[in-house]
């Protein structure tokens, strides 16, 4: 009985000691281990990528480059480098250029953030000339110089007449414009003169004194009297 009384009472002791240890394990302040896994690792670097709007450009044109960061916390500081001769590339996500020559050209630019992480992006574009096919027309208009050429070593080209029959044509019109308007002034004058009222013709004898007047004249200067029709 006395073996039996004590394997009860460890028995319970045994109990009563796992539940205090158990509300003394719930008493402490709880501490939470966080995943090696689910932390953040720091950023290697940045995804940049440029764009050129239009991709193929026309000598003479403006065009714009632009950097585009895909990833990352800002604010970025953008350094572009490889910038043709002639652009004025700003320190900014984008600027506009314009080029006079033809060609395969690339420009490149490194992005940085505030924690010094960056990022590089090269972009190749290309400018074409503005007269698309310049040199075809330089070899036909060698070919032309060269029948021109030819032509001119032939004594019976007419085609040097050209310019003189020309000026010849417009000078004869103009004569012939100017001969006709003095024709037609004369022949005016001479209906103008026509229809001018004539002095009558014959001298003026006064009968009273035997005077002679001005032709028209109704009455002699020397006696005041009527002077008749003028003599046949």
């Amino acid at each position: 009985m006395k073996g039996h009384h004590l394997g009860w009472h460890g028995g319970l002791g045994l109990v009563v000691g796992l539940v205090v240890a158990m509300i003394v394990i719930g008493a402490l302040p709880s501490v939470s281990a966080r995943p090696a896994s689910s932390q953040a690792a720091p950023e290697a670097s940045l995804s940049v990528s440029i764009s050129v709007n239009p991709p193929t450009v026309s000598a003479g044109t403006q065009f714009n480059v632009s950097a585009q960061v895909m990833s990352g916390q800002g604010p970025f500081t953008f350094d572009w480098t490889n910038v043709p001769a002639g652009c004025n590339a700003q320190p900014m996500s984008w600027w506009l250029c314009s080029l006079s020559n033809a060609g395969q050209y690339s420009v490149s630019v490194t992005v940085t953030n505030g924690t010094g992480v960056s990022g590089s992006a090269t972009q190749g574009f290309s400018v074409t000339s503005s007269s698309g096919n310049g040199n075809g027309n330089g070899n036909g208009g060698n070919s032309n110089n060269n029948n021109g050429n030819s032509n001119g070593s032939n004594p019976f080209n007419l085609s040097s007449f050209g310019p003189l029959l020309f000026y010849g044509l417009i000078g004869g019109i103009i004569a012939f414009a100017l001969l006709v308007a003095l024709t037609v002034g004369v022949i005016i004058i001479a209906v103008t003169l026509r229809r001018l009222p004539k002095p009558p013709k014959g001298g003026l004898v006064c009968p009273a004194c035997h005077a002679t007047a001005p032709a028209g004249s109704k009455f002699c200067p020397a006696c005041a009297a009527s002077i008749g029709p003028p003599k046949p």
